[in-house]
This record gives C-alpha cells, sequence and structure tokens, in this order.
C-alpha cells in the first residue's frame, strides 16, 4: 500500500486535483483511499456526486467510543474510492490541529490500515503545517508529500512552509515528490513556479491550465476525469495518477529563506541585498522626526509582573495553573472552576489537601481549605478539545449557582491554552447573569511557573474585587502574601496577630489567605499593609498593590528572631501613635530571651556553623549563632526559585558563597570541619551534626532561639552510630 500526502494552501485547489487523482487510479481499477484534512470537509465532494458525508469530528460529538463504528464514517464515492473527511469546529473556537490528530486516532483503533488500499491520499491543508495538520507529514503516515501551488507568491510561500515542515521532519532524508502547478493566469506565472521549482531542487510534475471544464464538472457535483474522460486535461491526471502510484523519484526538503524565496520567486532584489534594505529603510525610520507610528510615553506598555523563572528564563519550578488554584481556594466563599481535564484539578486538590492531611494527622490542627478544598473540574475531554469548551464551561457555572457561591474563578489548565479557550467570554465580575465569574488565564504551565501563577492569581483577583472608593478605617492593617502551603502559616499568622493586638492593631484582610470575598473587597480599608514574607513574591504582589492602588507597606515583612520583632513591632506601633505600648512587650520579651541565652551559651559557645540553603533571609540564625558566641565557618546560598535576593546586616562577620555549587559541598565539609550543619533538605555525608532550616520560619522574638534549642540537643546526643564500633571487633580479619 502506498501513501501520499497532497498539501497546498487553502483554495489553490488541492482537494480538486486530489479527487481527479482518486478517480483517475479508480477507472484504472486500483483501490484508493482519500482522507480530506481540512477543516472544510470538502476534499471528497466530487467523489460524492456532491453529498456531504458525516465528518469524523461530528461523529465523534455524538457516539460514544465503544459505539464507534468505520463503516460510520467511511462513505464509497466514485469508481468505489473509499471517502473519510475529518472535518473541524466551528470558526474561532477549538483547535482544528488536534482535530487531525483524534481522526487519525479513531481511524487507526477501528483497523482502516488493515484494510486493503492500493494507495491511501491524504489531502491537506497546507497554509501553516502546525503540529495537527504536520501529522500527514509523518513518515508512518506518508511515503511521499506533493505540493499543490500557483504562481501568486503566498501559494509558493505556503509550498515552501511545506517544505520547511518536511525537512523538521525528515532532514537529509527524501520525501519530497514534487510540485503540482495549477495555473492562476497571472503574469509571468510559469517563470515563478520553475525559478521556485529550481531553487528547491523538485521538479514539477504536471501543470494544469486554468479551464471551464473544472467549472462544469464541479457544478455536477463531479470530477473531471469523470465527465471528460478523453480531454487532455483527464490524460494528465490520469499519467500524474499513475506516476504517483509507481513510486516515482523522491527529494530532500530543502525550502528557502524568506529573503531568498521572494527575491528568487518576484525577482525585486538580489538575496544578499535584502537585509541591507531592510535595515536601511529602518534607519530611514528611525531618522525621521515626528513620526506617528513612534511610541509616546502614554502608549508604552504597562509594567509586567513575573516570576523569577520566566523572567530569567530559568527552568519552571511547577505549574502556573497549580500556583493560581492554590491562590482563589482561600476564598472561602468562592469555587474555583478547573477549566481542563479532571486530572488537572485532581492533581491541585491532592496537593492543596496533602497539608491539610498532614496538619491534622501529625499536629491535630484543622484547617478546612486545606482539607477540602473549593475546586471542582469543567472536565474537557477530547472533544472539547477539537470543537472548544466555552458551551460546556457555560453549564458547569450554571451548576454550580445551586451552591450559592459568592464568585468561581476560572482558572485555565494547558489543553485550554492550547485551544484558545477565551474565558473572557464567561466574565462577569459584577455577578450579572446571576453568579461572579472571574477568569484566571494560567494556561497551565504556558504562562508559567507555579510562582508565576500565583503572581497571576493575586493580580487578577484584585483587580476584579477590590473596590477603589472604600475608604480607609483606624487600627487596621491588612496581611499580604503569606505561603498558603506552608505548615506553620497558621501559627504564624497568630503570632503576628496577637502582637499586633498588644499595640492596639486588628488584621482587616488576609490576601490571599483564609479570606471571604468581602474582605477583599473592603482591603482598603486598612492603612497599613504587611507582607509576610519579603522574598521574589512577597516583593512582586507588594510593588502591584503600590502601583495599582497606592497601598502603603510597612517597611518590614513578618520578624522573624528577636532583632527583627522588636523593630518591626516598633515601627508598626509607630504608625498607629502606639509606641510605649511597643516597647513594653519588647521589654517582656527581652528578659526572657536573655536568660535562655544564658542557658544555651555553655553548649553551643565557639561552636562551628556550615550553612548551606535555599533561604535569602537567615539573619534570625545568624543573630542567634552570634549571640550565643558560635562561630560561622561559612554561609552557601543556593539558587532559588522563589528568591534572588541575599540580604543580611551581617556580611563582613563570614565567609558568603551565593549561587552555591552544591557540589563543593563535600569539599567545604571536608576543610571546614563544622560541629553542626544546617540545610534545608537531606543531611550532607559525613557531617558528624546536621539539622534542617525551615523554608517558611516561625515568626517572633524566639524563632533563633528555639532552633538553637534543639542544636543543643542534638549536640549532646552521641552523633556515632554504636554498630559502626563493631567494625574494630573484625577489622583483623581484613587486615
Amino acid at each position: 500500500m502506498r501513501q501520499i500526502a497532497v498539501y497546498g494552501k487553502g483554495g489553490i485547489g488541492k482537494s480538486v486535483i486530489s479527487a481527479n487523482i482518486s478517480a483517475a487510479l479508480a477507472l484504472a481499477g486500483k483501490k484508493v483511499l482519500q482522507i480530506g484534512c481540512d477543516p472544510k470537509h470538502d476534499s471528497t465532494r466530487l467523489l460524492t456526486q456532491g453529498a456531504q458525508i458525516t465528518t469524523v469530528l461530528d461523529y465523534l460529538k455524538v457516539t460514544p467510543p465503544e459505539a464507534c463504528r468505520l463503516g460510520d464514517v467511511m462513505a464509497t464515492g466514485f469508481g468505489g474510492v473509499a471517502c473519510v473527511e475529518a472535518g473541524g469546529p466551528e470558526p474561532g473556537v477549538g483547535c482544528a490541529g488536534r482535530g487531525i490528530l483524534t481522526t487519525f486516532d479513531l481511524l487507526e483503533r477501528l483497523g482502516i490500515d488493515r484494510l486493503d488500499f492500493d494507495l491511501v491520499l491524504y489531502d491537506v491543508l497546507g497554509d501553516v503545517v502546525c503540529g495537527g495538520f504536520a501529522v500527514p507529514l509523518r513518515r508512518r503516515y506518508a511515503d511521499a508529500v506533493y505540493i499543490v501551488t500557483s504562481g501568486e507568491f503566498m501559494s509558493i510561500y505556503a509550498a515552501n512552509n511545506i517544505l520547511r515542515g518536511l525537512q523538521n521532519y525528515d532532514g537529509e532524508l527524501k520525501r519530497a515528490g514534487g510540485l503540482i502547478f495549477n495555473r492562476r493566469g497571472i503574469e509571468d506565472e510559469a517563470g515563478r513556479v520553475e525559478r521556485f521549482a529550481g531553487a528547491v531542487g523538485l521538479p514539477v510534475l504536471a501543470a494544469f491550465p486554468r479551464s471551464d471544464e473544472f467549472s462544469l464538472a464541479e457544478a455536477e457535483g463531479t470530477t473531471l476525469v469523470e465527465r471528460c474522460g478523453d480531454s487532455a486535461i483527464a490524460r494528465t491526471f490520469k499519467d500524474l495518477a499513475a506516476r504517483l502510484l509507481e513510486r516515482s523519484e523522491l527529494f530532500q526538503a530543502s525550502p528557502l529563506t524568506d529573503p531568498n524565496l521572494e527575491a528568487i520567486v518576484l525577482q525585486n532584489a538580489s538575496p544578499d541585498a535584502l537585509p541591507v534594505l531592510a535595515a536601511a529603510a529602518l534607519k530611514e525610520k528611525e531618522d525621521a522626526p515626528g513620526d506617528p507610528d513612534d511610541l509616546v510615553a502614554g502608549d508604552r506598555p504597562k509594567r509586567q509582573f513575573l516570576s523569577k523563572n520566566v523572567l530569567l528564563r530559568e527552568p519552571l519550578h511547577g505549574c502556573a495553573f497549580n500556583g493560581a488554584v492554590n491562590v482563589t481556594v482561600q476564598i472561602g466563599d468562592a469555587v474555583t472552576l478547573a477549566h481542563g481535564p479532571r486530572s488537572c484539578a485532581h492533581i491541585s486538590y491532592q496537593t492543596i489537601s496533602s497539608i491539610g492531611r498532614k496538619m491534622f494527622f501529625e499536629r491535630g490542627l484543622l484547617l478546612p481549605v486545606q482539607l477540602s478544598p473549593p475546586l471542582v473540574s469543567s472536565d474537557m475531554n477530547e472533544g472539547v478539545m477539537v470543537f472548544g469548551g466555552l458551551e460546556e464551561l457555560k453549564g458547569k457555572i450554571e451548576e454550580l449557582k445551586k451552591y450559592d457561591p459568592s464568585a468561581v474563578f476560572v482558572v485555565t489548565t494547558c489543553p485550554a491554552g492550547i485551544i484558545g479557550d477565551n474565558t473572557d467570554a464567561v466574565r462577569d465580575p459584577a455577578g450579572l447573569g446571576g453568579i461572579r465569574v472571574i477568569p484566571v488565564k494560567t494556561d497551565g504551565d504556558i504562562s508559567g511557573d507555579y510562582l508565576q501563577g500565583v503572581i497571576t492569581a493575586y493580580m487578577d483577583t484584585a483587580r476584579a474585587l477590590i473596590k477603589r472608593d472604600v475608604r480607609p478605617a483606624e487600627n487596621l492593617v491588612n496581611i499580604v502574601a503569606e505561603k498558603t502551603i506552608a505548615s506553620n502559616t497558621e501559627a504564624n499568622f497568630e503570632t503576628v496577630r496577637d502582637l499586633l493586638a498588644a499595640v492596639g492593631v486588628s488584621v482587616n484582610c488576609r490576601f490571599i489567605c483564609k479570606t471571604s470575598l468581602r474582605e477583599i473587597e473592603n482591603f482598603l480599608r486598612a492603612k497599613i499593609n504587611i507582607l509576610a514574607y519579603e522574598d521574589y513574591m512577597g516583593r512582586t504582589i507588594r510593588d502591584f498593590l503600590q502601583e495599582e492602588y497606592a497601598a502603603r507597606f510597612l517597611r518590614r515583612p513578618f520578624p522573624v528572631g528577636f532583632f527583627e520583632t522588636e523593630r518591626w513591632l516598633a515601627e508598626a506601633a509607630a504608625c498607629f501613635g502606639r509606641e510605649g505600648l511597643a516597647e513594653s512587650v519588647a521589654a517582656e520579651h527581652r528578659k526572657k530571651y536573655r536568660s535562655a541565652l544564658r542557658k544555651l551559651r555553655p553548649l553551643l559557645e565557639n561552636k562551628r556553623l556550615l550553612i548551606i540553603t535555599y533561604n535569602h533571609d537567615i539573619d534570625w540564625i545568624l543573630e542567634t549563632a552570634f549571640d550565643l558566641h558560635m562561630e560561622i565557618a561559612k554561609v552557601c546560598i543556593l539558587n532559588y526559585s522563589q528568591d534572588n535576593l541575599f540580604r543580611t546586616r551581617f556580611r563582613d562577620r563570614f565567609e558568603l558563597a551565593e549561587d552555591y555549587d552544591p557540589a563543593q559541598r563535600e569539599s567545604d565539609l571536608e576543610d571546614l570541619k563544622p560541629d553542626l550543619v544546617l540545610a534545608n533538605y537531606a543531611a550532607p555525608a559525613g557531617a558528624a551534626c546536621t539539622d534542617t532550616i525551615p523554608l517558611c520560619p516561625a515568626a517572633g522574638f524566639f524563632s533563633g532561639l528555639e532552633l538553637a534549642e534543639r542544636w543543643a540537643r542534638l549536640l549532646k546526643r552521641n552523633s556515632t552510630e554504636g554498630w559502626r564500633k563493631d567494625e574494630a571487633l573484625f577489622s583483623r580479619y581484613y587486615a
């Protein structure tokens, strides 16, 4: 069985030529299958007397997989030619290229490859050779690729692009069969096609004139070969069909560059001169005063708020969809609708709820949001991937009305982004349709990593909900950018809330953590905002809120360690004229801190610390270590997806290695011989004693002390495991 693909620009006549080739082979007694791979689904209509056959995609819309039969989508046309049409979605929705993939998968599953055809002809749209429409270019489907073109430049341009696609698949292999010239009657048409054919090294296999014979046959719903079998054009088709079936010589795909293509086909400049001409034109434009196309200050694009991974083009850490979902589910009276396959929502659900299960089973803490996040799926399936999913999405939103949520956040996954579902079509921030719908376009990981999804969700939520006409009230603050998946999020919030309460200040809104729509709407009631963490995420969200809402922020984030907490509390109290209260609270904690230092110092004094960490703010550790008279042998900062700014007030008191190479760890352990190694994850091999630094440290006066108490306990233990001493008992046998 021979398989060929016939490509060409839309409207160039490839379907007419394909149908006539199939008809010519049928008249010669050959068994032929023609598969139309064009959303217009008109490839085979001249073989079926103009009848529209059921397309594969329309069939899949209404037929369950177990009920699919090959005979339902394969019609018999002129001369026994088997006819299949892939079809496609409505214009402007879904993904026609994905439809081609779906069609091929179904035909294979139904056993079309087991039928005994002499030739299978794929008639394929070739304007844009995307992944779906390029399927017939794959060697498993097409033994040879033929391109229909006229002398029009855009037709030749499409032909060149098809050669590019073939080259991407084949490299130096030979599967390009040649060009089929379908005349349009323009000036120098034959010359253009001949010059292009010569430049890419392909023969022109046949040339068809403009003729009323084509129009008359088409009006009767037949091929020219059937209607005018003895005409010169019909004989050309028969000769071409025989040549295609006989496995004529094939060639390597050798496409031209765009400048060379234009120069050769249009003969308007030498290829070498084109870049020079373009550069000269650009220089002339730059020199032109007052060009109306020039940007003015007000036309400049708004600042983008991008994650560190996206900004620096690093490997992505996680999925933007998952990051956005982890934010929107924190709004307890809203529902998050994951627009994508059910598996995407399932994975996010498990990611979020695993924190809740861990906290409940290990610590007995109940976190309703983490145990049962308000997350549902639009259940996108293969049909939605092909035809678009807006109608199904609207139906799902209607279903959610019975739960009376305050809003529905529609967060998009990769498939929704790939097919281009326009979720703005369901946007309704005012709830005029009975429910507020707020799209969050993350498109899975197409838009970036987990952190980018978090940032996007914060911005989209703020823009949809924060009311700008709300007036600030006294003694209120907002908490901004907490880590919703950290195990100590609630403990840190309670610590900060209690410290604020001690100076007469209350929390207005946690943006965005365990909150409600109304609290977010009234975000601007608070005069001051407090970052939970001044890492990359915190700084980005702070910058966004400052630029768009003129939000005022406390200079310091959640305090960690005695020094930071004392100064943080003083600054917070000063914003509300409560300085005296802050000093009395700090004095009470200072006594406890100094008492604990006196007890720990004899156990930790002069001990050497090696720190290898992703944390970019560790002054709370350094402060405690120096207060205990410990020695910092070296601080090693690892590259971290969540931060890129190391900061310390102790920079001159230790050796520092930023962007640390983990491969150096073993040599540093050998050279520095620390008593204690602090790291975020696995203990370094060979370290006498190790402890873990939390990525999200505890807030408050005693963060460093709590860690130091653990160091003291670790150093008091015998760090040599007993079974290792057995080696001495047997060493004489292995001398």
